[in-house]
């Protein structure tokens, strides 16, 4: 079936809890066999106006969603996201939670992209504690044989997560919602965000790898934290939307580590992502202070 045929009603079940516009229509795309960009555009080609983004769409863009979909439009509304800085760019909304799609999959719902999984600082799961991953491509269509599974981490692991869980948490609450800086931690928000970006991309004059590439990662977190498979060019300038860029959990991961554990007065050898000098290497100094 065209998307054409496909504009004036999808058959498909309507959001999840929670679910982006953005997912369901990635959802309707798999469904009728075509790329959710020909699907927005076919749904809303007999309008002149500007539908706007999918996850922030116009009022008019809306209605014809939910019309599609056969709900009231009131009820769509809830599932808009429109950008900011504290989420992922619209295009690298693609991770998910394991066990809520576990559960999903024992109720007989379809899989599904959560709002609140799109946070940049945000690499864990709010109901869960889940570790959130990055989804594959054809994740609508996808139906893995066997229910996801979660490693039995060790103490030491644990720790290292909650070290990276507690500091995203607390950067996020700080940069964008208006919350003290924790007086456990060094520097402030904008020396912890500016740390962040330094460890997370190339800053050498040549094309390199960032110094996240360096961590040590052992035992069952190999796989949820690490640097970028391939090298980087060289950054002229630090810019926070490259980091929204980074779809991938693991890699945004890495980089919390590396300066949370930075951050953290007297945190514990063992946990440490096994970088020496940090503060060194990337002119960051005055953030012990």
């Amino acid at each position: 079936m065209s998307a054409e045929a496909t504009a004036h009603r999808w058959w498909i079940q309507p959001p999840m809890p929670d679910e982006s516009l953005r997912s369901v229509l990635s959802r309707v795309a798999a469904l009728y066999e075509c790329s959710p960009k020909q699907l927005w555009e076919s749904l809303n080609q007999d309008d002149r106006r500007s539908p706007g983004d999918v996850d922030s769409p116009s009022c008019f863009g809306l209605r014809r969603m939910a019309a599609a979909i056969g709900m009231p439009a009131a009820e769509l509304l809830p599932h808009r996201q429109p950008d900011a800085a504290w989420l992922l760019a619209p295009h690298a909304r693609n991770v998910f939670c394991p066990t809520c799609w576990n559960e999903a999959r024992a109720r007989g719902e379809p899989f599904s992209i959560r709002r609140d999984w799109n946070r940049v600082l945000r690499t864990r799961c709010r109901n869960h504690g889940s570790l959130l991953q990055l989804a594959p491509a054809n994740w609508a269509t996808w139906s893995p044989s066997q229910p996801f599974q979660s490693p039995a981490y060790t103490l030491q692991e644990q720790q290292i997560l909650e070290l990276i869980g507690s500091f995203e948490e607390a950067l996020e609450q700080s940069l964008y919602f208006g919350s003290p800086w924790p007086g456990n931690l060094r520097g402030n928000p904008q020396i912890a965000r500016q740390l962040l970006l330094a460890v997370s991309f190339n800053l050498n004059e040549l094309r390199d790898f960032p110094l996240t590439s360096q961590i040590q990662v052992r035992g069952n977190l190999i796989g949820f934290i690490r640097g970028p498979l391939h090298q980087q060019d060289p950054v002229k300038k630090l810019r926070w939307d490259a980091f929204r860029d980074l779809s991938d959990p693991a890699i945004r991961r890495a980089g919390l580590w590396v300066a949370g554990w930075t951050l953290t007065p007297e945190c514990p050898g063992e946990l440490s992502p096994g970088i020496l000098d940090l503060l060194g290497h990337v002119g960051a100094r005055d953030c012990s202070n």
